[in-house]
């Protein structure tokens, strides 16, 4: 069966679902996430890993939805505020299909019916990622709008002290 297979592989596909996702990034930031462990020195590595250590999860086992979506957001909420685009901060999930079939190249027990399975698991999660990504950049540009209302509010009080000041002072000449 295909999630026996999953959970038999699951370190050597999440290594590689790993090094995959890193490779997306420039030269310099995924040797850091690569080679630095500690999780307060390297927060992002550890929430990549974190976050698809639980997305593997649950396509091996079953799991909670909120679980996974918590899993997904670990991952796609640092992306959402990078410069990837769209298809690319989410992209990491599709990559896992070729990763699961390089690695299972011998789970000839496995049958197609489970292999569409999972490709429509895979497809689906794709879709949850990309609800996730957009939630993200909402709450992202929520807070641009306030932290720009805020400045334009700063602005207009001290245009209005200004203009209060030059009455008083045209007053008084």
């Amino acid at each position: 069966m295909l999630s026996d297979e999953l959970a038999k592989h699951r370190d050597a596909i999440l290594d590689r679902w790993f090094e995959d996702v890193i490779n997306g990034y420039p030269d310099e930031t995924g040797k850091f996430l690569k080679e630095q462990s500690d999780p307060f020195a390297n927060p992002v590595g550890a929430g990549l890993h974190q976050g698809l250590s639980g997305i593997l999860d649950g396509l091996v086992g079953p799991v909670d939805p909120e679980q996974l979506e918590a899993a997904l957001d670990l991952v796609i909420r640092v992306r959402a505020v990078q410069e990837f685009s769209p298809g690319d901060a989410v992209g990491f999930v599709s990559g896992l299909k070729k990763i699961v079939r390089e690695t299972l190249r011998d789970g000839r027990n496995v049958d197609h019916e489970e292999w569409a399975e999972f490709d429509h698991s895979i497809d689906s999660l794709s879709l949850l990622a990309f609800d996730v990504y957009m939630r993200c950049r909402e709450q992202m540009w929520a807070i641009r709008a306030k932290e720009i209302r805020t400045q334009s509010l700063g602005v207009l009080e001290r245009m209005q002290e200004w203009r209060e000041k030059r009455v008083e002072e045209t007053e008084n000449a």
